[in-house]
């Protein structure tokens, strides 16, 4: 497998000089959200840890790197440094991780995300790329819909029972998240000042966003309905009222058997009387109780206890959830905190408010766009907050290279707003 993998990334590095950076990067963001359930099939037909998707995450790092290089005055914009400054305090806790291995992984995971993010910032130099960028994220979730579909016609229990929705994804709370960021960049391009679109393609996109949360109803994946509705509720408020009145009708999703189940759910099981008898809640109460009780006497210091360490700890603190450890946090702030100490959980936080002062400044040239995409960065902390949340890949690339796109387009209107200057001045003399 390794060599199948070394030829794949040698092939795409090839189609990637040929077509380009921008196009390989479009290619590779509408199709890898179908691949995961065929990715993870290949590992277990010939019993590897890494199958194509090593080929793909290395495609996209290198992309990054010849973007980089060819437009090298990104890395001075301030998401990007602040990109940097988190890379590099994961990469210094690698220093004193009990899982070296593991660790190297997950930091090469974070630094993809930073691609995603960074590839967009670097490739767009006009309005039009912004708007294939957009659609490209949209339309990588057509064929996982289509296949949703068939899941929910093969399974339609999971309209009344505790089945859930996945799709082609490996699990449904990594859908339910994907799904989120779908419908907001929909609000985005339909609300946006920078994007136009013909009534006909507004109308077919507001369809397909109410049939994507259906799906994201059957994915029963709570934490990413509460983001979805402060998007939604956020976005009728400021943006357009006029769907004030269609948000009346959200009780009618508790008719919905299997919705109401899992609503339910939440007031069974809240006694601590045994791990398994707690519900999804409750035992991710137990697990950050217990865990903040142990830092506590055991401080991890500014730099935490290294990347992916949790795994190695749990059974210290948690023996009885020494069995499921694979189940995680749940809390990527915690996390976070606890493999890269304050400073991680710093340097994070401040990706995050760079990110949203560069939305905050695009309020003058679009407020109703960087205003949508602000609700996404709280429904994104919501998230954050209960689910391990950094190793669903496929959400991150698209959540960071959403966000990278439409950021983007304020470094782009600084170039534009140069561009007379220059030419007065080139005239001048």
């Amino acid at each position: 497998m390794t060599t199948a993998i070394s030829a794949i990334m040698g092939f795409l590095l090839i189609l990637t000089f040929v077509t380009g950076v921008r196009q390989m990067m479009l290619a590779v963001m509408l199709v890898r959200p179908s691949c995961d359930q065929a990715f993870d099939w290949l590992k277990m037909s010939f019993n590897e840890q890494s199958g194509p998707g090593a080929a793909i995450n290395a495609l996209v790092l290198a992309m990054a790197i010849i973007a980089v290089v060819h437009v090298p005055q990104v890395l001075l914009a301030a998401p990007m440094l602040s990109w940097a400054a988190f890379l590099l305090t994961a990469a210094i806790s690698l220093i004193h991780t009990p899982d070296i291995h593991g660790g190297l992984r997950v930091f090469l995971t974070l630094v993809t995300y930073a691609a995603a993010f960074g590839l967009p910032y670097t490739v767009i130099q006009r309005r039009e790329t912004i708007v294939q960028c957009l659609t490209v994220a949209v339309g990588s979730s057509l064929l996982p819909s289509f296949v949703a579909l068939l899941e929910f016609a093969r399974t339609p229990d999971i309209l009344i029972g505790e089945q859930r929705l996945q799709s082609t994804f490996t699990h449904p709370n990594i859908y339910a998240f994907y799904i989120v960021v779908v419908v907001t960049v929909i609000l985005y391009m339909t609300c946006s000042a920078t994007i136009t679109l013909s009534k006909f393609t507004r109308r077919a996109m507001f369809a397909y966003a109410a049939y994507l949360a259906f799906l994201l109803l059957l994915t029963k994946t709570r934490s990413a309905w509460i983001s979805m509705l402060i998007i939604v509720i956020g976005y009728s408020l400021v943006v357009d009222r006029r769907y004030l009145v269609a948000m009346l009708g959200l009780p009618t999703v508790l008719l919905i058997p299997g919705v109401t189940e899992r609503v339910s759910d939440l007031y069974s099981g809240t006694i601590d009387a045994g791990f398994e008898q707690l519900n999804s809640w409750a035992w991710r109460q137990v697990i950050w109780r217990d865990t903040l009780e142990w830092m506590a006497t055991n401080p991890s210091g500014i730099l935490g206890y290294g990347l992916n360490a949790y795994q190695s700890y749990m059974p210290t603190f948690f023996p009885r959830g020494e069995r499921l450890a694979k189940i995680g946090l749940h809390n990527a702030f915690l996390q976070i905190y606890f493999e890269m100490g304050l400073a991680g959980l710093i340097s994070f936080l401040l990706l995050m408010a760079a990110v949203a002062f560069t939305l905050i400044c695009r309020f003058r040239e679009d407020f109703s766009g960087s205003f949508v995409m602000l609700l996404l960065c709280v429904g994104y902390m919501v998230v954050f907050y209960s689910d391990n949340l950094l190793d669903y890949l496929q959400f991150q690339w698209l959540f960071w290279f959403t966000l990278g796109s439409v950021c983007a387009s304020a470094r782009l209107a600084a170039m534009e707003a140069r561009a007379p200057l220059r030419h007065r001045l080139i005239r001048a003399e």
